[in-house]
């Protein structure tokens, strides 16, 4: 009877369409109030309250509509609906913008008004469910499986990565509860006891907008007999060069193998199965030691997982826990590359990084002088150095290399030594162009000095220079113009200077005989002659007599022309005669 019922009430309300607009707004029906809408991942329940009609004869309709569309449409699951409350999902709307919904009270051909909610983002009022989990043990460990909320649906599809998951663990007898943090939707919890039941529940967080979920529904599981072989523990990985060591505790006999397998990072942040993902490390595989090395290059992600296990003949050990690799905490960055630029009292310092990676680092140099020991470090997060207020022209060397504070405080080997020799100051160079032009100075001075010394001496101190006739006298070979003496004879050497050209006349005095030789133009002599007193000239013994007895005539009478201004008449040699002038006439030298 009550399915004829709602048929027949559908049959009506199907017609609404032709009603009137008068009659759309009904004074008798009122619209529904209290509207509210409660989201869980993708699943909408939209709710309100009546004014106490008798819901057997009303009914309520739902419509909704996005910003990015002015028509309002209508809820399929909302329709001429006779409680109030429904229920629905709307997986092909965007839920990052705003939405609207409105119901109105529907009573044969009459209808209330709309009552419409205020527009909101689906996406920031949503509610996550807890996430689905499935159990699987072992004899020392329970692999949980985690589905993240909204798993197939629109809400979360971008979320996903940002989940992360509270597992909370204990065994069924007791109520001590262990909560274990994941970000993973395969988390496997060892440690435990073997035959043994422990129960769990799991819930989901978004950091991001503190938000997270309910706990799921708790589930028990027993762990296995324990198994004969045990599982490889405490698995370690170091990097040598371009390759990976994997180590790992098993007390081993020699029939025991080993093999491990790796598992890309993005494999266990994926949900589903995982089993077929892992991939066997070929050096790694049967061996008999609890290690094994492969090269860098077998691992093609930047993270991954390493686990192992222990075989014995048909025996086989569970999977070990899983190692989770980060290339970057166990790879040895190089060390970088410096250089540095001189000037008077500074270095400039680059640290140029080798790795392809190189944003958030911190840098450290160290230097010092070339002469001292004592080294100066500086840190800082970015690559540029100035090392301020240096000695100029001195050498100091530089290192740096690249610190990963925020890899477990990994840093790099230290850079080749660079050594750089400052620049000359400024209070250096205005010395050394001082000095220089001092020295210049000093130079130019002492230049001028000699200059002018030569002058005064040249005007004050002329140079003597003896007649034409005596110069040509001592320009001809002595062969032609002296006699050799012997220690018995004395010589004396008289010459007359005229006008014209000079003769020179040679007396010699030998103990028997006195030889005279004369030669000349013009023969005339006054026959008077210097009286003054003698000096003293250079001869060959080193001293020659320059006398001013007469050469044959008294000193009292004056001197006739052609002898010196003075009237001297010398003896000895001629050689060394100092005289200031000498008259243009005939002059006597003795």
């Amino acid at each position: 009877m009550l399915a004829v019922v709602g048929a027949a009430a559908l049959v009506l309300v199907a017609g609404a369409p032709w009603v009137l607009p008068s009659a759309a707004g009904g004074e008798n029906l009122k619209p529904p109030e209290n509207i509210d809408v409660y989201i869980i991942d993708d699943n909408y329940t939209l709710k309100w309250s009546s004014h106490g009609e008798s819901m057997g004869s009303v009914t309520f309709s739902a419509e909704y509509r996005t910003k990015d569309e002015a028509k309002w449409l209508k809820v399929p699951e909302c329709q001429h609906t006779t409680t109030t409350k429904c229920e629905f999902s709307l997986l092909d709307t965007n839920v990052y913008i705003k939405t609207q919904f409105r119901v109105r009270a529907e009573e044969g051909n009459s209808t209330s008004s709309w009552n419409e909610v205020d527009p909101f983002i689906p996406f920031y009022t949503a509610h996550m469910s807890p996430p689905e989990v499935r159990l699987e043990a072992e004899d020392k460990a329970i692999l949980v499986h985690i589905s993240p909320p909204g798993q197939d649906g629109n809400m979360w599809a971008l979320e996903k990565p940002s989940f992360s998951y509270t597992i909370r663990i204990w065994q069924k007898s007791s109520s001590d509860k262990k909560t274990i943090n994941s970000t993973y939707y395969v988390e496997k919890i060892p440690e435990l006891l073997p035959e043994t039941t422990y129960c769990l529940e799991v819930k989901a967080i978004h950091p991001s907008l503190k938000k997270h979920s309910n706990y799921s529904t708790v589930q028990c599981i027993s762990t296995t007999v324990a198994n004969k072989m045990p599982v490889p523990g405490n698995l370690q990985v170091d990097a040598q060069g371009k390759s990976y060591v994997l180590k790992w505790d098993y007390i081993a006999s020699a029939d025991v193998l080993f093999r491990a397998q790796w598992l890309p990072g993005y494999s266990k942040s994926s949900s589903g199965s995982r089993s077929d993902k892992w991939k066997p490390i070929p050096t790694c595989a049967n061996v008999q030691t609890t290690h094994c090395v492969f090269s860098q290059d077998t691992v093609y992600t930047g993270t991954f997982f390493l686990h192992v296990q222990a075989s014995e003949g048909n025996h086989t050990s569970f999977w070990s826990e899983e190692k989770f690799i980060d290339s970057q905490k166990h790879i040895l960055p190089p060390p970088p590359v410096i250089t540095v630029t001189a000037m008077s009292d500074t270095l400039l310092v680059y640290v140029n990084c080798q790795d392809s990676t190189c944003d958030g680092l911190n840098y450290e140099i160290i230097f010092w002088e070339n002469t001292s020991n004592t080294k100066i470090s500086m840190e800082k997060d970015g690559p540029e150095f100035t090392l301020k207020n240096l000695q100029p022209l001195t050498v100091y060397c530089v290192q740096a290399r690249v610190l990963f504070r925020a890899l477990l405080n990994k840093t790099s080997n230290f850079s080749e030594k660079l050594c750089e020799k400052t620049r000359p100051g400024s209070f250096s160079t205005i010395w050394i162009i001082t000095g220089l032009g001092v020295v210049f100075f000093s130079v130019m001075v002492l230049y001028a000095l000699r200059s002018v010394w030569k002058y005064l001496c040249h005007v004050c101190f002329p140079p003597l220079k003896p007649p034409r006739s005596i110069d040509e006298f001592f320009s001809e070979p002595p062969s032609k113009n002296l006699v050799l003496l012997t220690a018995e004879e004395h010589t004396e050497r008289c010459f007359i200077i005229e006008n014209t050209d000079t003769v020179a006349v040679e007396v010699k005095h030998a103990p028997e005989e006195d030889l005279r030789k004369y030669s000349s133009q013009t023969s005339q002599d006054s026959g008077n002659y210097s009286n003054e007193e003698e000096e003293s000239v250079g001869t060959e013994s080193g001293q020659a007599v320059l006398s001013k007895a007469p050469c044959g005539g008294p000193c009292s009478v004056p001197s006739p022309p052609g002898t010196l201004e003075d009237g001297t008449c010398f003896l000895g040699n001629e050689k060394y005669l100092q005289s200031p002038a000498l008259r243009t006439e005939p002059a006597l030298l003795c």
